[in-house]
């Protein structure tokens, strides 16, 4: 396998001698900044770092006559203040453990990572957990939990259903015959 690379001459032609950043000389040569990069390293070719004196001069001359908050002190008040807009609504804890997060197909993990039945990642399904909390123990492994108005993120426990894992199989097979004799498409 042939890989095209940068060559030393072009980066020194036009990192070096013409000035050009490195994004602007990946873009032009059509390699990634990365690329650019990591071959400047190993070239042994210098890098640029941080901002040319013209650049500097440039934002000193915006920043001049501002107060800068660099090394100001922060009354307690200002610090809760900002602290509280720095949180995301989403990772309130909820009643069922951590934070909430949905999934693209429509239904709403809860991040309780002592779960046993937890992914990975920590995260249980919200209406097995309310379903959990109603009935007063874990699912068993052949249940399941059912929408009944097949809103994925509606978990109310007015909206739910224990049932067997064969029991919501065939719900759903009934339903899906019923809406094709009707001539309706279904979910």
């Amino acid at each position: 396998m042939n890989k095209k690379v940068p060559s030393k001459d072009m980066l020194i032609s036009e990192y070096v001698e013409k000035e050009k950043p490195i994004h602007q000389v990946a873009s032009e040569t059509g390699f990634a900044v990365g690329t650019i990069y990591n071959y400047l390293k190993k070239y042994g070719i210098e890098t640029r770092i941080g901002m040319n004196e013209k650049t500097k001069k440039k934002i000193s001359d915006a920043n001049k006559g501002k107060k800068s908050a660099l090394g100001s002190k922060r009354t307690p008040e200002q610090r809760a203040k900002m602290s509280k807009a720095k949180r995301m609504i989403w990772l309130k804890p909820t009643e069922y453990g951590g934070h909430k997060k949905k999934r693209k197909d429509g239904y709403v993990y809860v991040y309780v990572p002592n779960h046993p039945n937890a992914t990975k990642q920590g995260y249980v399904m919200e209406h097995i957990l309310v379903m959990e909390k109603h009935i007063g123990r874990y699912l068993k492994s052949d249940e399941v939990v059912h929408h009944i108005n097949h809103i994925r993120d509606d978990n109310k426990i007015e909206n739910l259903q224990l049932m067997t894992f064969k029991e919501h199989a065939s719900l759903h097979m009934k339903e899906r015959w019923d809406a094709k004799r009707k001539g309706v498409m279904t979910y």
